[in-house]
């Protein structure tokens, strides 16, 4: 019987080859857009999975009260680790981890590379269990002076020689063993390192890690428990235990899954509140939502074609087939052509992928071996092949065939109105995304545009290592004579991202119980004339004066001095931990950290110590490319030891867009595909809607109707659907992205005019897919369609 059921299938594929073409190629169009979604969604849902015992392994967070809020950060005093094992009971392991300062020179003879290292302690690859090619895991990191690498770094060092005990140099010094080699890490993982250092290293290089006490946080420290379990019973311990160590300090620490970290990493209050798994959810939704519109639009061009199988149907049930059998029938069809649709759709998912690749900065790929996912892939075009096919099948068997073979039959007005609703539903979700597509633009635009406070432009930053620690003075005073910079200064890191900030500072009329973070930045000569930012009091900080290298001066933001509530700040004195500095220069505030969030109070004094970049300002007077090899010719002067590494600030800070932007492109994409899809069955409904009443056109146009009357006439019903659906949209549309832009304190107001520039594109998308069939059937001879009557 199926046998049969497949033959008649297939010839009413065959018969109505355009009818099938639309179905086939909406549904393949939807389902390879859902495929995308749904193998960027495995991607991180998968994040850390590879590791053994994961629910085991947890990271501990640090809750830091202050400005009446709870601030969440992963930043652990360097003590906690060892004092977590002691004291709570049920803790296995407990290591530090470091990655920020981890980027180190490898040297091999003559053989040199910048790779991404990690500090870590021993028993690190107890916990996480990370594949060995060579070694052991339970020794990699017993020595002091050892080194585990990955296998693209091994076989960049040292070719087909065996890594393991060989020598390698570390910044041009340290000699380190190789102990081990582990496989790449994979790009969904927390933890993103090429090589594994003991934290020792990490110690001898930085006096200030050494010694840090409970009121330092800057290293990760991760917990393996004996059982999960055991979770809240070790947060009960660890709640007050910086406190007990550090006497007024009270900071919280607490244990969170690791496994939760990726998708769930934003706190409000010291409660996890979300992160990316909203992201997640979104395109769960568009996944579905978009394979529904390609199921849509397959129920919809079936009950249209109601009419021309109502014979088919009444014969069938005059000689005795129940409606059963006919359901299964149509069942079958409607399953081929998600079959085949489901065909095509991987052949445009293997073809897109590339390109979706590059465009997510990831790397995703089809599970080829993989039988569950072949499984899954069928079980999809099963199910939407059933979920698509369902109503016109239960539709069509329901056809009376007395009614059906006297010709009183005329297609349903249930089914007209279903059909009516989808075609709102299926636009209304298309208005919702150009919505959406152009809010998510106009935001990043809005913030882009912004004022950040500093001349990004012709800005460059170098990192300071090897012997640019000594000689970034000398350096920035011969590319001065040069003529190819303008300005230089010392940073304690990048102006375009964060980095330390303080509780501990006090000003005069400050309350008791008042506790504000400062954000702390450290400079050399010239800072304001190097960044580009402005003075508006007082002067800047120099190595001209001894009381600013004495360390007893200091600038703030406008933001500290709103705070401070200072009428003349200029030579008020303030208190920084034990030190007492007095306000020679107050700067406007610039963008250092989110560009999404209000700009904090920031603290600025000059210091040399813990500094981390070189900051250029290249001569304008020049082209970029003879300055920047002037800065490289420089480099190799002063630092021959290191590879001349120069990053533009403009693009550094576009880099803060990414997400944001990554979200607008696959809005823009995914909503365009979603268009198309739509369309593909307005134009089906079109052309079946010309096709019925073409004599009617016919009629008309032999009485004098013009073709922008007939066309007017096909198109009125299509466009009143639109119009709905665009009331429809709005008000969803208009709720859902003022939610979403509540999650950025910079935010823009929602205008009119988006929802009319979105109605106006639907409205022209519609008009052009529908006219082009209006327009085809009043340009028909008339002659031919009445030649019958």
């Amino acid at each position: 019987m199926f046998k049969n059921y497949f033959k008649i299938a297939w010839r009413n594929i065959s018969k109505r080859k355009g009818f099938s073409f639309l179905n086939v190629g909406g549904l393949a169009l939807g389902m390879a857009s859902c495929l995308l979604l749904l193998l960027y969604v495995s991607y991180h849902l998968n994040y850390d999975k590879q590791f053994k015992n994961l629910d085991n392994i947890f990271l501990v967070e640090n809750n830091q009260p202050g400005d009446g809020k709870v601030y969440t950060f992963s930043a652990t005093p360097r003590l906690a680790a060892a004092t977590i094992k002691t004291e709570v009971p049920d803790v296995v392991r407990a290591v530090r981890t470091i990655d920020y300062t981890g980027e180190s020179l490898l040297t091999y003879k003559d053989r040199s590379f910048k790779k991404r290292g990690m500090f870590t302690d021993d028993g690190f690859f107890d916990i996480f269990s990370y594949p060995f090619v060579k070694g052991d895991a339970k020794t990699a990191l017993k020595l002091p002076n050892s080194i585990v690498l990955t296998e693209s770094v091994a076989k960049t060092l040292f070719g087909d020689e065996d890594p393991m005990n060989k020598i390698i140099k570390r910044n041009n010094a340290s000699p380190l063993q190789v102990t081990g080699v582990i496989k790449d890490v994979p790009p969904n993982a927390t933890f993103q390192f090429e090589v594994i250092l003991p934290w020792v290293l990490f110690e001898d290089a930085n006096d200030w890690a050494k010694n840090g006490g409970w009121g330092s946080n800057f290293a990760r420290t991760v917990v393996q428990l004996k059982d999960p379990s055991k979770l809240k019973s070790a947060n009960a311990i660890m709640q007050h235990m910086v406190e007990r160590h550090n006497d007024g300090n009270k900071n919280e620490l607490f244990l969170y899954p690791f496994a939760k970290l990726h998708l769930y990493s934003e706190f409000v209050d010291g409660k996890a509140v979300g992160g990316m798994i909203s992201q997640i959810k979104l395109f769960v939704a568009l996944a579905i939502c978009i394979l529904l519109v390609a199921c849509v639009n397959f129920m919809n061009l079936s009950t249209a074609r109601s009419e021309e199988r109502a014979k088919e149907v009444g014969i069938r049930k005059a000689i005795g087939s129940g409606r059963g059998s006919l359901i299964s029938q149509f069942i079958t069809e409607s399953i081929i052509l998600s079959l085949v649709s489901v065909g095509i759709a991987v052949v445009l998912v293997v073809i897109s992928l590339p390109y979706f690749n590059t465009l997510l900065g990831i790397k995703l790929v089809l599970p080829y071996s993989d039988p569950m996912a072949w499984a899954a892939l069928l079980g999809i075009g099963v199910l939407t092949g059933l979920l698509a096919g369902s109503y016109p099948a239960f539709y069509l068997s329901s056809f009376e065939p007395i009614k059906v073979l006297k010709g009183m039959f005329k297609g349903g007005s249930s089914a007209l109105s279903l059909r009516k609703i989808l075609v709102i539903v299926q636009f209304g979700f298309a208005v919702f995304l150009i919505i959406a597509t152009i809010c998510i633009y106009r935001q990043i635009k809005y913030v882009q545009d912004k004022p950040v406070g500093f001349d990004k432009n012709n800005l460059v930053e170098i990192p300071i290592e090897g012997d640019l620690e000594k000689n970034a003075d000398v350096l920035i005073n011969q590319l001065k004579t040069s003529g190819n910079i303008t300005g230089g200064s010392v940073f304690s890191s990048s102006i375009t991202s964060s980095g330390s900030n303080t509780w501990g500072l006090s000003w005069p009329g400050k309350r008791d119980d008042q506790t504000v973070l400062f954000d702390v930045f450290r400079v050399s000569n010239d800072f304001t004339a190097t960044a580009g930012v402005k003075l508006l009091q007082g002067r800047e900080v120099s190595s001209a004066n001894p009381l600013d290298t004495a360390g007893k001066t200091a600038m703030v933001n406008q933001s500290a001095v709103k705070v401070m509530k200072l009428k003349n700040p200029i030579g008020t004195v303030v208190k920084y931990g034990d030190s007492e500095m007095t306000i020679v220069g107050v700067y406007e505030d610039f963008v250092w950290g989110s560009p999404y969030e209000q700009t904090r109070p920031m603290f600025t004094h000059f210091s040399t110590k813990y500094a981390n970049v070189i900051a250029l300002r290249l001569a304008p007077g020049r082209s970029i490319t003879t300055n920047i090899e002037a800065v490289n010719k420089a480099l190799k002067q002063f630092n021959p030891a290191y590879p001349p590494t120069v990053n533009f600030v403009d693009s550094d800070f576009a880099r803060k867009f990414a997400n944001e932007k990554l979200l607008a492109t696959l809005a823009n994409i995914f909503g365009g595909l979603a268009i198309v899809i739509s369309c593909l069955g307005l134009f089906g409904l079109a052309a079946y809607a010309a096709e019925q009443r073409i004599k009617e056109i016919g009629v008309r146009k032999v009485l004098g109707a013009s073709v922008a009357n007939l066309a007017g006439l096909l198109s009125k019903d299509f466009l009143k659907l639109v119009a709905i659906a665009i009331v429809v949209a709005v008000p969803i549309s208009f709720w859902a992205m003022n939610k979403w832009l509540q999650n950025y304190q910079n935010r823009i107001t929602l205008s009119w005019w988006m929802f009319v520039l979105a109605a106006i594109i639907t409205i022209i998308i519609a008009v052009a897919t529908v006219n082009y069939q209006a327009i085809k059937a009043a340009l028909a001879n008339p002659v031919k369609s009445l030649r019958s009557e």
